[in-house]
């Protein structure tokens, strides 16, 4: 018995395990909040609601019981007075002292006082008629059982006889001391119902029989007198010594009234001593009346406690209900507040992952909760980061700045720069002229790119410099390139940053020749305009193109930074795309469109400033 109790308690706790996993694992903070307060909510509502609904049914239950047994101790008490009226009707008959004589040795006609006799009889009968106007006949029996006389209201109940035809016949005439009998039957004769109240009378002090008294009354007018004073759906019941019923309003609940029981001779009688019970939704009260001769039964069938029991419940479950969805709908709308700067922050930190720093979340200086607490630490963390990733960057052109610086250590610019001025002089006096402007052109560039002051220049000097470097190439490839350029005066003092042009225009010649048909000639065009803040360098030729995957591949590596961009000697576009957006910021650098077959045309997009040389650099805080 304890394995099997043992593996019952862990088979519920498997299954409470098991809910609670299915409630929440694998769930969102949010949902995890809303069944949180649901369940903690769930234990507390099913017990007040509970407390609320037994309080509330046994209150009722308790009015209820408070008025049934005010209305059965009033009813109680007015039929025990009719009752007892009845009984002590027949009890002034000890005042007739010649009735009673008559009831013991009978009638003796020949007797003198016999005009005094009828005369007491008369008395007496006067008596009962105005005392209880319901009784219609009254039955005076002798110590032998033998009618000495009689008295009836009416004429047509003369007919009714003393017989075997009515109940109890023999029991009636031979009741012990202080006990009555009371029934009802149908006469055949007259086809009307009777209440039959049958009475002995004894010596009081020798307790020997004088004779009996019976009384009749229309059970019509008792069932009036009775029902006058009860409330339906109450159900009274009278029983008299017997246990026999002899009066009900319908036999409903016969088989729930108790049997009774008639009390010992000395017992004291109490008429509101009522006894209540409860079976199911009934109250049923039982009083003894008239000395303890009948039982008084009332049921109280009381629907209105079923029915308020039922709206109770109604009500309990709704209030339930109710307060359920409430609380559900009030933790939806709490955990949105809750859960949606936690969700912000997830959606920031998936944009930290895929490589943008340049994340901030917003953050009330006047909430101090952990929420915020979080928020701050994040937006301090990606700070950091975006520093750290600066500070890199800035140490990477640093480094580079000192590898150009030892470059120009090892190799003296003014004396280059005054060998191919004497080379270019020694060809003029030859008269090769050719050679002198090559020199001079090498010479420009060479200045151009040991410049000692800062690293921003004009647009102007870019396109001479670029202009040198096409010149050199000229002479290289001849007739086979050809170049245009068209660019409007006033963006020629326009800031740009050094080496912008040339890597672009020198990746060009490279990559365009070496695809090229022979015999088949190089153009490129070169233009410079402005749109809106912002200047559009164009390079454009007449190549062959980049292959769809190459050209998909190079638009992709300018969506990623690289670590390594400045590291090496060769500057390709995505070096000169980088220190763009390093330089002038996002909305600035590369862009490159490409056909097969028709040519490539790469764009550089810079910010509009007609300041020219340094001062663009300067202004934005950047040597």
């Amino acid at each position: 018995m304890w394995y099997n109790r043992s593996n019952f308690n862990l088979n519920n706790r498997g299954s409470w395990d098991s809910m609670i996993r299915w409630l929440f694992i694998n769930r969102s903070i949010r949902t995890k909040i809303v069944w949180s307060s649901v369940l903690i909510s769930l234990i507390p509502m099913l017990v007040l609601s509970m407390i609320f609904y037994k309080s509330s049914t046994r209150s009722l239950e308790n009015s209820m019981f408070r008025s049934s047994d005010q209305n059965a101790e009033y009813l109680a008490g007015y039929l025990d007075q009719y009752f007892s009226n009845i009984s002590s009707s027949a009890l002034q008959i000890y005042g007739f002292e010649r009735i009673l004589n008559l009831m013991e040795h009978g009638a003796n006609y020949n007797d003198a006082d016999i005009i005094l006799l009828r005369e007491s009889i008369k008395n007496y009968d006067l008596l009962i008629q105005n005392k209880n106007k319901d009784i219609i006949k009254i039955m005076i029996f002798g110590k032998e059982n033998k009618l000495e006389d009689s008295w009836s209201r009416a004429a047509s109940y003369e007919s009714v006889k003393m017989d075997q035809s009515i109940p109890h016949y023999k029991e009636m005439l031979d009741l012990p001391f202080q006990q009555a009998l009371m029934f009802t039957y149908k006469d055949v004769t007259l086809q009307q119902d009777f209440f039959v109240y049958s009475i002995p009378i004894y010596d009081p002090f020798y307790r020997t029989k004088f004779g009996t008294l019976v009384f009749y009354i229309q059970s019509k007018e008792l069932s009036k007198m009775i029902e006058a004073t009860n409330h339906s759906p109450n159900v009274i019941v009278l029983q008299n010594a017997s246990g026999e019923p002899f009066y009900q309003t319908n036999g409903k609940y016969a088989d729930i009234i108790p049997k009774y029981e008639k009390p010992e001779i000395n017992s004291q009688n109490d008429p509101k001593n009522i006894q209540f019970l409860k079976k199911k939704d009934l109250f049923v009260a039982t009083s003894r009346l008239n000395y303890g001769n009948i039982s008084l039964s009332i049921v109280y069938p009381n629907p209105e406690l079923e029915q308020n029991r039922r709206n109770i419940l109604l009500t309990t479950i709704g209030a339930f209900i109710f307060v359920m969805l409430s609380i559900s709908l009030l933790s939806i709308l709490a955990q949105h507040y809750i859960t949606r700067p936690i969700k912000l922050l997830g959606k920031a930190m998936k944009t930290v992952r895929k490589g943008n720093f340049h994340v901030s979340l917003p953050q009330n200086a006047n909430y101090r909760d952990d929420i915020s607490e979080l928020t701050g630490n994040f937006n301090f963390m990606t700070d950091k980061i975006r520093e750290l990733i600066e500070s890199k960057y800035e140490m990477q052109l640093r480094n580079k700045e000192a590898q150009i610086l030892a470059l120009q250590m090892q190799i003296n610019p003014h004396f280059l720069y005054n060998t191919l001025q004497t080379i270019g002089g020694k060809a003029v006096l030859i008269g090769d002229y050719e050679i002198h402007e090559m020199c001079r052109a090498l010479g420009d560039m060479f200045r151009y790119s040991f410049y000692e002051g800062n690293v921003a220049s004009t647009i102007g000097q870019e396109l001479a410099h670029v202009n040198n470097y096409l010149y050199i190439q000229q002479l290289r490839f001849e007739e086979t390139l050809e170049i245009e350029f068209d660019v409007a005066t006033d963006l020629m003092d326009c800031a740009i940053i050094r080496f912008v042009m040339q890597p672009i225009i020198e990746n060009v010649i490279v990559h365009a020749f070496s695809k090229r048909d022979e015999g088949q000639s190089l153009r490129i065009y070169v233009s410079v305009l402005r749109e809106s803040d912002a200047i559009v360098l164009t390079v454009q030729d007449n190549g062959p193109g980049i292959e769809s995957d190459k050209l998909g591949a190079l638009r992709s590596s300018f969506e990623n930074k690289s670590s390594d961009v400045f590291y090496g000697v060769s500057i390709g576009l995505k070096n000169v795309h980088e220190r763009l957006k390093l330089v002038y910021g996002s909305p600035f650098g590369l862009e490159v469109e490409s056909e097969l077959g028709i040519g490539t045309a790469i764009r550089i997009r810079i910010p509009y400033n007609y300041n020219g040389g340094d001062s663009f650099v300067q202004s934005n805080g950047r040597g």
